[in-house]
C-alpha cells in the first residue's frame, strides 16, 4: 500500500495525488483528464486528475491503481474502472 496525499482544488475540479517528495522531472499525459508526474530517475512522484467529481476517476493506465481508488473512494469521488 502507498501512502498517498490528496490534494483537490473544488474550483475547478482538479485533484492531485502525491506520491513522493522528490523533484518534479516530466509529466506523461493519459489523456485529457490524467497525467503521471515524474522526478528525473523515473519515479512516480504524482498522480493529477481533472474533473474527478464530474466525471469520475478512470484507473486504467494509472500506476497504484488499488491505492488511487482507495483515497477516491474515500472521499466519495465516482471510481470508473477498478484494478482490484
Amino acid at each position: 500500500m502507498i501512502d498517498l496525499m490528496l490534494e483537490y482544488d473544488a474550483s475547478v475540479d482538479a485533484a492531485y495525488l502525491t506520491v513522493s517528495d522528490e523533484e518534479w522531472d516530466h509529466q506523461v499525459r493519459l489523456d485529457d483528464l490524467r497525467g503521471i508526474n515524474y522526478a528525473a530517475d523515473g519515479s512516480v512522484i504524482g498522480v493529477e486528475i481533472l474533473s474527478p467529481r464530474r466525471k469520475g476517476v478512470k484507473l486504467d493506465g494509472l500506476p497504484f491503481a488499488d491505492d488511487i481508488a482507495r483515497v477516491m473512494e474515500a472521499v466519495s469521488f465516482r471510481v470508473l474502472e477498478s484494478a482490484r
